[in-house]
């Protein structure tokens, strides 16, 4: 079984500005609360509040080979309208006081609206199963 996803979220996904630049972690902007806390110092002296919120939306797609499998192939759609994140920084010469709030990883849930293959394995022997005991049966209907 394999498991693939398109798309550029990841589990690091902490910022809005990551969507836009994927290496983050040399940041010396207000994100650097998450990704480079050493960075802070960089910024100039005074308050830094940043406010974001990203509208995830993906498509996971499970392939399995299992041969009695009516589909080989499963699609989940993930859609998660509110990922926020939120961080402040104080900054004062060397020192940098700094807050930061938001999902560590995550992103909703996945709704496949096939199924899991994991689940319909066990009733897709069934055919083959039914046939043994003198039923002649070739195929099964499943919905999950």
């Amino acid at each position: 079984m394999s498991v693939s996803t398109r798309g550029i979220l990841t589990n690091g996904n902490q910022s809005a500005a990551y969507v836009r630049l994927l290496a983050r972690h040399a940041s010396l902007e207000v994100d650097a609360v998450y990704y480079n806390p050493a960075g802070l110092v960089k910024l100039s002296d005074g308050f830094h509040l940043s406010l974001n919120n990203q509208y995830i939306s993906q498509d996971k797609t499970i392939i399995n080979g299992f041969p009695l499998l009516n589909s080989s192939e499963y699609v989940g759609e993930v859609r998660v309208p509110v990922f926020p994140d939120v961080y402040g920084v104080y900054k004062k010469g060397r020192m940098a006081f700094s807050f930061g709030f938001g999902p560590n990883a995550g992103g909703g849930s996945a709704d496949f609206k096939k199924g899991l293959p994991s689940f319909e394995i066990p009733f897709s022997t069934l055919p083959s199963l039914i046939s043994s005991m003198g039923v002649p049966t070739t195929a099964y209907q499943l919905d999950m």
